[in-house]
């Protein structure tokens, strides 16, 4: 019976078992010249064979009509015409009773076997003189239950299988989750060993520097502390991202984000290294979405950074406009203002800063768009979707959305235009 039922339920895209099952039945059951012993004449038995057999080859497109009418031609062999009963019809009736837990739902399943043991109980009244001994009425009963105990342990073994590939594909995706983490942690640890050394010593190097050269002049004196003061902030901003990916799931929520109220320090820093920048604010300023300020304030910095690099002694312009619904910016800079040799055009550039720029962008359904401005120039936009005006509080965050991760520009980011 699990053979039969397995020829069934296999190969759904080619249902070539059901068909060939069906029409052995129902040629047996065309053939079987018994039937003509019956209480029935020839002609229904025949009939009522092929509906006992024929709806086989349709059970998987149709499994409660065909499990119906073979249920039903063979209630009325058992009540009527025991005797007329073929071989063929018999199974039929087996692997329709079998089926009914693998096919049907449960409400329908249960219905079919009770009206089944019905039509079996019905049978010991004789009617139409179809009187048969006690025992062939018990055999009857009892392999109903023995094919609904077929079907319904086969349904059972196929749950078993669809669970066990469920466990399995969840430990697989824990299993992979383990990987990255150990790889996040070997990367916060590399970059620490490495990075945060070199960073640290530039830092160190920069605050000494006027104590260990005498005579520095005192522009020289300030490059140097804004040097030093830039390496602790690389240094504070690494140790951000090193605990992102420390963070079992990706986010530090403790750590601190840059803001658009942080612009103003950034544009200062930039001026004070020679950038002519100027930033200019149209609509009512409010406070947005973490996720928002930070991405904005990273466009930002990326734009300055990529101005000076590309486009040195460049007047650079930063425009916000607060919209409805939404922040813009727009980040310019003009032709550089004096040649540098080994500067690649900005066109040409290989680094990653506008591409992650991009993705964070598009991580929020923004806008986002970089390009030449057609005079030697360069802008970079994007429009933010943000939440309508809300109160600015001025101690305490408004939104408490989880930012982005951060990702300071470095050489190999703030390359690319």
């Amino acid at each position: 019976m699990e053979r039969a039922l397995a020829l069934l339920l296999a190969d759904y895209r080619r249902p070539t078992g059901p068909i060939a099952m069906a029409a052995v039945l129902a040629l047996a059951a065309v053939l079987a010249r018994d039937s003509a012993a019956g209480p029935l004449r020839p002609d229904l038995a025949i009939v009522l064979g092929l509906l006992a057999t024929a709806p086989i080859a349709v059970i998987r497109r149709f499994p409660a009509a065909a499990i119906a009418i073979i249920l039903t031609a063979s209630a009325v062999f058992v009540a009527f015409g025991r005797l007329s009963w073929s071989v063929a019809a018999v199974v039929g009736w087996l692997i329709a009773l079998a089926a009914c837990p693998v096919m049907l739902q449960r409400r329908q399943a249960v219905l079919a076997v009770v009206l089944t043991e019905g039509a079996v109980l019905l049978a010991t009244f004789g009617l139409a003189g179809n009187a048969t001994p006690w025992d062939a009425k018990v055999t009857e009963a009892l392999a109903v239950i023995a094919a609904w105990g077929a079907g319904e342990l086969l349904r059972a073994r196929r749950q078993s299988a669809l669970d066990q590939a469920a466990a399995a594909e969840q430990v697989r995706y824990l299993s992979e989750r383990d990987v990255v983490a150990r790889e996040r942690a070997s990367i916060a640890r590399e970059l620490h060993d490495v990075v945060a050394h070199h960073v640290s010593m530039i830092a160190v190097r920069a605050a000494t520097a006027p104590y260990s050269i005498s005579g520095l002049p005192a522009p020289a004196e300030a490059a140097f502390g804004e040097i030093a003061e830039e390496a602790r902030t690389a240094l504070t901003e690494l140790r951000v991202v090193l605990g992102v990916l420390r963070a079992p799931g990706g986010i530090s929520e403790s750590a601190p984000q840059p803001r658009l109220a942080d612009l103003g320090g950034l544009l200062s820093r930039m001026a004070g290294a020679g950038t002519d920048v100027a930033m200019t604010t149209d609509g009512k300023p409010r406070q947005l979405p973490a996720s928002v300020e930070l991405c904005c304030y990273r466009i930002v910095q990326e734009a300055l950074t990529n101005a000076g690099r590309h486009a040195p002694g460049s007047r650079v312009r930063v425009e916000l406009s607060y919209l409805r619904a939404a922040l813009s910016v727009r980040v310019t800079n003009g032709r550089p203002g004096y040649p540098m040799p080994g500067l690649s055009h900005p066109a040409a550039a290989t680094g990653y800063g506008l591409t992650g720029l991009r993705e964070r962008v598009g991580m929020l359904r923004g806008e986002f768009g970089a390009r030449p401005d057609g005079q030697g120039g360069f802008e970079v936009t994007a429009l933010l979707p943000a939440v309508p005006a809300v109160p600015a509080v001025p101690a305490v965050p408004a939104v408490p959305a989880v930012p982005a991760v951060p990702a300071a520009p470095d050489d190999a980011q703030g390359g690319q235009r």
